[in-house]
């Protein structure tokens, strides 16, 4: 997804991977015999809301392009901007909401498909 920017900000001990793909986009498989309560359900992917910073501060961006990493430094925040536009956006998803199958973690699959 070219040109999207996110910031992470961290406030404490935290775990968590950033995912670069490369090629075709993220699709949820169909569930089929599974269900509708297995697996990663769709709402548990958390997507962010627009929103707008107006700070006059030093900021440094990184950019992967190429195979490589830049930097550049601007003195405004990269989220200036008002409007939000497409379908691509940065999520989150925490691991903790996976229902692994043949397990009872947090939700009880339908009995039929054993």
């Amino acid at each position: 997804q070219r040109g999207v920017r996110f910031s992470v900000d961290i406030t404490g001990p935290s775990r968590g991977y950033i995912l670069e793909v490369i090629g075709r986009h993220f699709k949820l498989p169909d569930l089929g015999p599974i269900g509708s309560n297995g697996l990663a359900n769709a709402r548990d992917f958390q997507v962010p809301v627009a929103s707008y910073q107006d700070l006059d501060e030093r900021f440094t961006i990184y950019n992967k392009y190429a195979s490589e990493l830049w930097k550049c430094g601007i003195d405004h925040s990269p989220f200036d901007v008002v409007a939000w536009h497409g379908n691509y956006v940065p999520y989150k998803y925490n691991l903790d909401n996976f229902c692994t199958m043949n397990s009872v973690s947090f939700d009880h699959p339908d009995p039929s498909i054993y």
